[in-house]
């Protein structure tokens, strides 16, 4: 069952947050750590949350076993660009034993459903590239590519 999320379910999604930055700490080292304490996750989720972003829990038997956080952008008009409101999907992680069961599926679509409701006309994410699961998976629920971003490390000269 997909629900709201609420300051009750913080420590579960720190929980899921851990592992889920635990996955980006593996593949880029130099940018993600886990070597931050439990609390510092849950006040991730609190601060976002208290600055108006959403979360989606989906539980099984009260237990929580995947999550998407969310947040509505209003983008004013510029020299370039027409005004827009979209969602943005910040996070969405399903615990390893409940993935291929159609949950983040399930999610987006909630997500969707919620951010369209509110007035947004499309929804964006960033993906990493090392993440094909992701990418796929955003590709699946219908997302192209639109930017893309090139990093590069700045060596000290001396």
């Amino acid at each position: 069952m997909i629900d709201t999320a609420s300051d009750r379910d913080i420590p579960a999604l720190a929980e899921m947050l851990f592992a889920l930055n635990a996955h980006h700490a593996t593949d880029l080292p130099g940018r993600f750590h886990t070597e931050g304490p439990q609390g510092d996750l849950q006040g991730f989720f609190a601060d976002k949350m208290a600055e108006g972003a959403r979360a989606l829990v989906y539980r099984t038997e009260g237990v929580a076993r995947a999550y998407l956080l969310w947040q509505v952008i209003d983008q004013p008009a510029t020299a370039l660009e027409h005004a827009r409101k979209l969602a943005l999907l910040d996070h969405i992680y399903v615990a390893p034993i409940w993935r291929h069961r159609g949950l983040a599926r399930r999610l987006i679509a909630r997500f969707e459903a919620e951010s369209a409701a509110l007035g947004c006309t499309s929804w964006v994410t960033r993906v990493h590239a090392f993440n094909e699961a992701s990418a796929a998976m955003m590709q699946g629920a219908g997302a192209s590519l639109a930017v893309q971003v090139f990093e590069k490390p700045i060596q000290d000269p001396s």
